[in-house]
Order: C-alpha cells, then sequence, then structure tokens
C-alpha cells in the first residue's frame, strides 16, 4: 500500500511524494525532494504529525547524529516536513523587496517631474 509524505521549505523540489514501502526516514524523504537547498537550515527542520487526533511538532536536527535515534527518523502517513530559511535567504528577500520599493518610488518621481516639466 502506498502512502504520502510532504516536503516543503528550502529543498530543491518541494512537493507530496508517494512512498511505495513503509520504512522511509526523513533523510530519504529530503533526498526525494532534491536535497536541501543553499538556504535550507539543516539544524531547525520541523516535522508536523498527526496522531490519535493530535498534531505534533517536532525539531530535527540534521546535523547531529541523534537523529538516527529519534523516535521521528521513520516517517508515517502523512507527515510534513519544513524546511526553514537560514538568515542569508530572509536578508536576501527583504534585499529584494527593498529594491524594488526604490525602483518603483524612482520611477513615479519621474513621471511626477516629467509631468511638471510639461505644463
Amino acid at each position: 500500500l502506498n502512502y504520502k509524505v510532504t516536503v516543503l521549505g528550502e529543498v530543491l523540489r518541494p512537493s507530496t511524494y508517494s512512498i511505495p514501502s513503509e520504512r522511509l526516514t526523513v533523510v530519504d524523504a529530503i533526498g526525494r525532494a532534491g536535497d536541501l537547498t543553499i538556504y535550507g537550515k539543516r539544524e531547525n527542520v520541523l516535522l508536523r504529525r498527526e496522531e490519535n487526533g493530535e498534531r505534533k511538532f517536532i525539531r530535527l536536527n540534521l546535523n547531529s547524529s541523534n537523529i538516527f535515534e529519534s523516535p521521528y527518523y521513520y516517517l508515517k502517513q502523512n507527515d510534513i516536513i519544513y524546511v526553514e530559511p537560514n538568515e542569508a535567504k530572509i536578508v536576501s528577500s527583504d534585499y529584494t523587496r527593498l529594491r524594488n520599493i526604490t525602483i518603483v518610488t524612482s520611477v513615479i518621481t519621474l513621471l511626477i517631474v516629467l509631468l511638471t516639466r510639461i505644463h
């Protein structure tokens, strides 16, 4: 019987993956998603799991060898893995937004100057 897991965030191919076997690990799932991007936080991967109608949110450190002994190392049906962006990604995102605001403001200022010169 197939089951599915979802890998989101800073991975190369975020998606929902159907798994033909019952033994899928966190590392395998991230590998199927193309591994973490350079912006992914390896030390703070979030696993969302629903058990007995209760949602659990578990933080996993992929840099630690303890991950292999974790009770959450093997995934279950409908687990969701979210790889958070690191500070470099957040800063670059803010920089892009600031650059776009600056460009729009410059264009508007230029249009206003041109319109005042015409009249």
